[in-house]
């Protein structure tokens, strides 16, 4: 196998995580990554990207990384890369922490006449007892 295109030069390390790349003829296309190492990047997109393509692909807290489209396969794609990165950096970007708010009914949905039972009375003495409800 030592022949074979498809052997791999470094460790991969599985990500999954949205990106941008710069493609020389489509512009700015929005990528999923699948799976990092040193010298390259898999991925994923709906674009229609060619071997021997440059791109710039652009991840979160991390340079940009310059590459070659090196093979395609449906909408999977490998890009080696011309530097050195270090997967252990690329990660995805932080979640926005949305603000919690307490439930409120709408308006449309309140009753609009009170739901307490009518005569019923928790301070009331009981019937024939004489004793204190509890």
């Amino acid at each position: 196998m030592s022949g074979s295109s498809s052997q791999r030069l470094h460790d991969r390390q599985r990500r999954l995580l949205k990106a941008k790349m710069r493609h020389p003829r489509l512009g700015m296309v929005e990528i999923l990554v699948r799976d990092v190492s040193e010298q390259g990047i898999g991925g994923k997109c709906t674009s229609d990207i060619g071997t021997g393509d440059q791109v710039v692909i652009y991840l979160a807290d991390c340079p940009p990384a310059v590459g070659t489209i090196v093979w395609r396969n449906g909408q999977a794609f490998g890009v080696q890369l011309d530097g050195a990165i270090d997967p252990a950096i690329v990660k995805s970007p932080p979640q926005q922490d949305a603000p919690v708010v307490a439930h409120e009914v709408p308006k449309p949905f309140r009753p609009t006449v009170s739901t307490k039972r009518p005569g019923f009375d928790r301070r009331r003495t009981g019937p024939k007892t004489g004793s204190d409800w509890i």
